[in-house]
């Protein structure tokens, strides 16, 4: 009776599962690729935000990609918001303004606290009809700007989406971080394409500043989020179709991945904090079955040390999880250039269920240091 019991919940799980990754992939699959011209700017007004706290080691970089666009800079402008950075932050902006007089660059002192605090404050110094953000340790292509801004255009998309991938990974730990974070941008982008907006990434946002006004809501508990629950909100009041997913190159972020474990952990724990506040369906069905799939998992695993029979299973369900995943995880991959991360991801399987279940349990029990910043929610 109990293994009957048993064999129907894993059943029921994986299926679930299946229903979700597959639901995610198909959306992936039916996403165009986005093919933008290089040279036309359209006239959009854009301000590019960046919230940043002690980005001295690579501020400058960003700041020299940006002003290398090729994006007529007579229609946008850079706004730095400073969130009370204890490095030299501030001097080398004010610094690469004095350097570059031909665009137009701002530097704001953020009265508040937090990333979420510094981009209001930022919004609400610009006048541009396109609001981008980024951040402070990111890298850009050229044509970033372009792309986006062609794709808001021609999509007529409230609130776009962009690709973020982690880039000079040094240490196998930092490959296994890369594969982990393409397959959560990957399920974003997926779940856009299926017309289930489910997140997105700061690091590559960009909106309508009207829309922001309309919709932004102090959500003051979580000191981030600030991506993930406009999403949501765009979602809920303009629906599904204003959100969209630019799947192009030129649209591509990169960003350094987490130094060490426990800098990754703490980043994971941060981010499943945020699903408490969530309020829509899917992003509630979505992390709620991941949940549950590596549980089951993970309480095979260690009940194996009890029951062998139960280890076969494990590696059975391993099996599936991986027939499920790997098509959106590869095709992501390939599109974004990190095929390398390919033969990694088997290896990975087996490691989800233990971190994912680490990191949902550190959410509700524990605060997070982020930037010098501790006991944050």
């Amino acid at each position: 009776m109990v293994i009957s019991s048993l064999i129907w919940i894993v059943f029921g799980i994986t299926i679930a599962y299946l229903f979700v990754i597959g639901i995610i992939t198909y959306g992936w699959f039916i996403l165009s690729t986005f093919e933008s011209e290089h040279e036309n700017s359209n006239g959009v007004t854009i301000s590019v935000v960046i919230a940043v706290r002690n980005e001295s080691s690579n501020i400058e970089n960003l700041l020299k990609q940006l002003v290398n666009q090729s994006y007529d800079n007579r229609y946008f402008e850079i706004i730095i918001v400073d969130d009370h950075s204890t490095d030299n932050t501030i001097q080398l902006v004010n610094r690469f303004k004095s350097e570059n007089s031909n665009i137009k660059i701002g530097l704001v002192t953020a009265s508040g606290e937090g990333k979420k605090n510094a981009i209001r404050e930022g919004i609400a110094t610009s006048s541009a009809q396109l609001i981008v953000t980024t951040d402070g340790d990111c890298k850009v292509v050229r044509h970033w700007l372009q792309s986006i801004v062609n794709y808001y255009v021609s999509s007529g998309c409230k609130l776009i989406l962009g690709p973020v991938v982690y880039e000079n990974e040094k240490t196998f730990l930092q490959q296994l971080f890369s594969l982990d974070f393409a397959s959560l941008v990957a399920s974003g982008a997926g779940s856009a394409g299926a017309g289930l907006p489910l997140m997105g990434n700061g690091a590559n946002l960009a909106f309508s500043r009207d829309v922001f006004n309309a919709v932004n809501s102090n959500t003051d508990k979580f000191a981030s989020g600030d991506d993930v629950f406009l999403i949501h909100n765009v979602t809920r009041k303009y629906g599904a179709k204003a959100i969209g997913f630019l799947r192009s190159k030129d649209g591509i972020v990169s960003t350094l991945p987490p130094v060490n474990l426990t800098d990754f952990l703490r980043q994971r724990t941060r981010w499943a904090s945020k699903a408490v506040g969530y309020r829509l369906v899917w992003p509630v069905i979505v992390p709620l079955t991941v949940f549950l799939f590596n549980l089951l998992l993970f309480i095979m695993l260690f009940g194996s040390l009890w029951f062998p029979w139960l280890l076969p299973v494990y590696f059975l369900i391993i099996i599936t999880k991986f027939v499920i995943d790997a098509p959106l995880v590869f095709s992501f991959l390939s599109f974004t250039e990190k095929t390398n991360l390919k033969p990694l991801l088997f290896l990975m399987e087996f490691i989800y269920p233990v971190y994912i279940i680490i990191s949902a349990i550190a959410s509700f029990l524990f605060r997070f240091e982020w930037k010098g910043r501790e006991r944050l929610r």
